[in-house]
């Protein structure tokens, strides 16, 4: 029996001491390996916990996913600069074989090894059969990304920096890493509503949709999709960590990208923000039926 790992609620409950903000934060970096969320104490802060279990030399988790991938693999250097690149935002086979420097070819088969091994995934948009070739790939796990995306990456300047600096400059811009982070937090939540039956409808297809969007004749994503069996119906879904209200711009550009979807029919808006909303985004949605979420609702009635 495959032991999956917690999802973002099952995970805050090893942090009864955090406030909601930093209980997601702690799941954006741990991910819901148990073995790793035992990792962080909440008698300290977000900060303190990174320097002292990831960044400072001898602890655990400082060379955790490279000492897996040693144990696993017969290349586990390749196999890092891989992930590394996927965790930096290199995510199709033309940037990842660009960075290694390696043939596209080579950079498949090394990725299909770490799909086996469920460390990465190919996403395509919501909507798409999985043949699609806007298909990207991510790492599945919260911490590997963390991990590759900065101690891996920095590793000899943490060292010279010295942990307590180097987590308080992770610290300075962990918004903008917990954005990808935050939708998958958001979809978790999204499917356990749906499971209690508190959607419109249980979605047939749930995921992240980009692509072309004629009506604005330009690129356009939705950071969550849901459709139902039948096509006519969607949820669409803004995401925001931010320390700034959602603006009336995020809300305007929302209902622009549902506009690339003429044949659903009956559309939902669902906005979920870390620092609340603009009194116009409040107005226009209240007049739209718009859903406006805060951190806390994530947390309500999920027993």
């Amino acid at each position: 029996m495959e032991v999956l790992p917690f999802d973002y609620y099952e995970s805050c409950l090893f942090f009864p001491k955090y406030s909601p903000t930093q209980k997601l934060i702690a799941y954006g970096i741990l991910g819901g390996v148990p073995r790793y969320l035992e990792a962080f104490d909440d008698q300290g802060s977000i900060e303190e916990n990174i320097a002292k279990a990831i960044i400072r030399k001898g602890a655990y988790m400082n060379e955790e996913p490279s000492n897996l991938l040693r144990a696993e693999l017969r290349e586990p250097n390749v196999y890092n600069s891989i992930l590394s690149a996927i965790a930096n935002g290199r995510n199709k086979v033309s940037e990842i074989s660009d960075y290694l420097h390696e043939e596209k070819s080579k950079v498949s088969k090394y990725l299909v090894v770490l799909q086996t091994m469920r460390l990465v995934k190919k996403i395509v948009p919501c909507g798409e059969d999985a043949s699609s070739r806007k298909g990207i790939y991510r790492l599945t796990d919260n911490f590997f990304r963390f991990w590759f995306r900065y101690e891996f990456t920095n590793n000899a300047y943490y060292e010279m920096l010295g942990a307590s600096a180097a987590s308080e400059e992770i610290m300075s811009g962990i918004s903008d890493y917990m954005g990808e982070a935050f939708e998958g937090i958001c979809k978790e939540y999204f499917i356990r509503q749906a499971k209690q039956g508190k959607l419109p409808f249980v979605p047939y297809k749930i995921g992240k949709w980009w692509g072309n969007n004629p009506c604005i004749k330009a690129e356009d994503d939705v950071d969550i999709l849901m459709i139902d069996k039948t096509g006519k119906k969607g949820v669409f879904v803004e995401c925001k960590f931010r320390n700034s209200k959602m603006p009336h711009k995020e809300y305007e550009d929302l209902k622009n990208a549902m506009l690339a979807f003429p044949r659903i029919e009956e559309k939902y808006m669902y906005f979920v923000s870390k620092s609340g909303y603009e009194d116009s985004v409040i107005r226009h949605a209240a007049e739209d039926g718009a859903i406006l979420l805060g951190l806390e609702n994530l947390f309500e009635n999920q027993e």
